[in-house]
């Protein structure tokens, strides 16, 4: 049975629905990976290929259950065209297509990018207010934490001094500042990110100094090479060919792990 309800997006938006929406459009990856877990495929409107995409993907095989697929990003028109009756949107993002959207009348909630499994949380929950599935978002939020406080319940005898300094490449160098989710990831995982603790800033690449003056245990590299900037196997042996890093930690032990990209950068439940 149909029943109003209302939702206040991150910025403050309030908005009003008289049933659950059934064709929902979520303009980002993050923000697919959400939807997914919170309705059935017959009610997202339209999907990104990106999302199955296996190697990008952490949603790929629920992603193709969507019937319609969609390269790139699209614009105003693009959405328009989809007939959506709610699209998700993130904070970051052009705010004239925002605006564009909501002057032609249609249901745009904005959220904010989480850089903490805490915002994760309220992303989740304010999302599944949304789309009508209120339950199913308190489940997801549950499953999200019983695996963090699993994995800490395992770590829960380690001292401060024990915890492991790691440090994450990205193809441009390594990244990782204190206001970016893949440190909210070490504070959970009870590991210490050696970039936020030189005091990286956010949207730079630690130098070569720092990261010798901080001698990582293990280094972390993606499993995925973006073409843009170049080939990611040659990138990860001359990181571990570098004369000046020989006598880093992560690297005279060999400390090296490939992990897939999505898993170091997730803004949703897959964070877990």
């Amino acid at each position: 049975t149909a029943r109003t309800y209302s939702v206040t997006d991150d910025l403050g938006n309030v908005l009003q629905f008289d049933k659950k929406p059934t064709k929902i459009y979520a303009s980002t990856l993050s923000l697919e990976e959400v939807l997914v877990d919170l309705v059935s495929p017959d009610r997202i409107v339209a999907i990104s290929e990106m999302a199955t995409d296996e190697k990008l993907s952490l949603i790929s095989q629920k992603a193709l259950l969507v019937n319609k697929k969609i390269q790139g990003r699209i614009g105003v028109e693009g959405i328009l065209s989809l007939n959506p009756d709610l699209v998700l949107m993130q904070d970051n993002m052009d705010a004239s297509i925002i605006n564009s959207l909501k002057d032609v009348g249609l249901k745009v909630f904005v959220s904010n990018v989480p850089v903490t499994v805490e915002m994760i949380e309220k992303r989740i929950l304010k999302i599944a207010k949304a789309v009508g599935e209120e339950e199913k978002g308190k489940q997801i939020v549950g499953e999200l934490w019983s695996k963090i406080l699993k994995t800490q319940d395992k770590l829960s005898s380690l001292k401060e001094d024990d915890k492991r300094v790691v440090m994450a490449y990205s193809q441009q160098g390594v990244f990782g500042s204190a206001k970016g989710v893949f440190n909210d990831i070490c504070n959970k995982a009870l590991v210490k990110n050696g970039a936020a603790m030189a005091g990286l800033v956010r949207g730079d690449h630690l130098s070569k100094e720092k990261i010798i003056e901080y001698d990582p245990e293990v280094f972390i590299f993606p499993s995925y090479d973006n073409a843009k900037y170049g080939n990611l196997e040659v990138f990860i042996q001359e990181v571990l060919n570098d004369p000046a890093l020989q006598n880093v930690r992560a690297i005279k032990n060999n400390r090296i792990l490939i992990v897939k990209d999505r898993y170091r950068s997730t803004t949703s439940q897959y964070i877990s």
